[in-house]
């Protein structure tokens, strides 16, 4: 699938069963849960984004990593991370290339095309032999809407099927420039 049409919420929304939850006041552990359909704002999108980056850092998984941040300048923040990840994983980020980004990082920046859908998604997919889990999220409003940018309301999904996941890597996959084989 070409990049410009690729979305992962499209792709993959249908594959997780069960009713669209909202997540504003849920309790922690359901943000855990290992798969759920969802309606719900940054806070929480960074919350089920942080347990998942912490499985690849404190267990040091070898796989691959596919994170997109809608814009390059929206991974600053967390650029850290992502780059001690390379330690043991490849590290694929996509975003609107709307910053400079240190090419000699290990990380393999993905320039999203104007009007990519994927412009829209906010992702994570973690493909490791040892564990697969991934959430996307569709950004139901778009940048300048809110004041603080955290009340953002986004619609998605979490899962560790192994089915999932793998759907996910192959419309991902196919768009990085360096993939391990796990």
């Amino acid at each position: 699938m070409a990049l410009q049409k690729l979305s992962l919420f499209q792709e993959c929304f249908g594959a997780v069963e069960g009713e669209t939850e909202r997540l504003e006041n849920a309790p922690l552990s359901r943000l855990n849960a290992q798969s759920l359909k969802y309606e719900t704002s940054v806070p929480q999108l960074e919350y089920m984004c942080l347990m998942m980056e912490n499985m690849v850092l404190t267990k040091k998984l070898k796989g691959n990593v596919y994170a997109g941040f809608q814009k390059f300048s929206r991974a600053k923040n967390v650029l850290d991370r992502f780059q001690a990840m390379t330690e043991f994983s490849q590290v694929h980020i996509f975003g609107e290339n709307d910053a400079d980004m240190d090419p000699a990082d290990g990380i393999d920046y993905i320039a999203l095309p104007p009007k990519s859908e994927l412009m829209r998604e906010w992702f994570l997919v973690i493909d490791s032999p040892m564990f697969k889990s991934m959430m996307v999220a569709f950004d139901m409003e778009g940048f300048g809407v809110h004041e603080v940018e955290e009340g953002r309301k986004f619609k998605g999904i979490k899962s560790s099927s192994p089915a999932v996941v793998k759907q996910a890597v192959s419309l991902l996959a196919p768009h990085v420039k360096k993939t391990t084989t796990v």
